[in-house]
């Protein structure tokens, strides 16, 4: 899951098959499988996905809403920052245990 804080996004699949998804702001939950054709825009800021869901090699096309679209993993935020692991563990439903895990595989 990442998010583009400066651009929106737009994917176009050129070949196979992606699942592809992003959640709202009003934390809804939106899925998609694309195939050859299909088109799926990410509106900007909000955490979203793509992966090749099918059985052979996919190809799509992105296009940003800006020249700096800017790139923020959340896992990558979470864990492989200095963020420390008490606030992570009273702002998620995650234990320290796991945030400790997580930050040692990804930091």
């Amino acid at each position: 899951m990442h998010t583009h804080p400066g651009a929106s996004e737009v994917l176009v699949v050129i070949q196979g098959t992606i699942l592809a998804g992003f959640v709202s702001s009003a934390n809804v939950v939106y899925l998609k499988t694309l195939n050859k054709g299909d088109v799926m825009v990410f509106p900007q800021g909000l955490l979203h996905f793509q992966i090749n869901s099918g059985r052979s090699n996919a190809l799509a096309f992105v296009s940003f809403s800006s020249a700096n679209p800017g790139l923020q993993i959340l896992d990558f935020a979470l864990f492989k920052s200095d963020f420390p692991t008490e606030l992570i563990t009273a702002t998620t439903f995650l234990d320290a245990g796991l945030v400790k895990k997580l930050k040692g595989v990804l930091g």
